[in-house]
């Protein structure tokens, strides 16, 4: 009987020990799957071009670009934060990018640069508005960085379905930035520069003022990352 229980005890202690021995090595591989899916993890960081004293292009009439750029890159987050990506706006206001003790004799070009590099794994999207000298131009283009083989590809991403969306008469083409487009020229991580649409098009600036259009623009560019992320990562 003794050595029955002794038997039992020790049969125990055994299981014990390999049960919590098999349950480390589970929590070991889940907390390596879970670092991996962090070290993966985009990090989109959305750009509304302009604000404040930078009012960027004016409609035909009289609309500033920072405005819209601002709400259509509100819109983006909101999609954004929906579908599980991380994000984060460079302004939420209307304003310069500037800190408390910043030295304003730099560009806020550079201060939205350094806030990007600050990020890990991020990704950029920027968002502005076009203009021309001829009323006629309209649609939807956009450039993209030229240090990183993967900024075309969301480019095009984006443009091709915000074509199929909303401007499938849209035959404009994605472009590389050259050093005209700091931000994108500077970039180390794939980045885009979405321009919406022309404000210099009167029937183009009353629709990039419209609410409704807005999130259609913002759903669409969303939409473009989502094909994005999953097929490209």
């Amino acid at each position: 009987m003794i050595m029955r229980k002794l038997i039992i005890i020790c049969l125990t202690f055994v299981f014990t020990f390999v049960s919590c021995f098999a349950i480390n090595v589970i929590l070991e591989k889940t907390a390596s799957v879970s670092d991996f899916s962090k070290e993966k993890r985009i990090n989109l960081v959305i750009d509304a071009g302009h604000g404040g004293a930078d009012a960027g292009t004016i409609g035909v009439d009289g609309t500033k670009e920072k405005g819209i750029n601002l709400s259509i890159a509100q819109k983006l987050y909101d999609f954004a934060m929906v579908s599980g990506v991380s994000s984060f706006l460079v302004r939420d206001g209307d304003y310069l990018v500037y800190g408390e003790n910043d030295d304003k004799t730099r560009s806020d070009l550079y201060k939205r640069l350094d806030y990007i590099n600050s990020i890990n794994n991020s990704l950029l999207i920027s968002i502005h508005q076009n203009h021309f000298e001829e009323e006629s131009e309209w649609g939807m283009q956009i450039w993209y960085s030229p240090n990183d083989s993967k900024s075309p590809i969301l480019a095009d991403k984006i443009l091709n379905i915000t074509k199929q969306n909303l401007q499938p008469e849209n035959k404009r083409l994605n472009k590389p930035s050259d050093n005209s487009y700091y931000i994108l020229y500077k970039a180390s991580v794939p980045s885009v520069m979405v321009e919406c649409g022309f404000m210099s098009n009167t029937e183009e600036n009353l629709k990039l003022q419209n609410e409704k259009y807005q999130k259609e623009l913002a759903y669409s560019i969303m939409l473009g990352l989502n094909e994005y992320i999953t097929e490209e990562l």
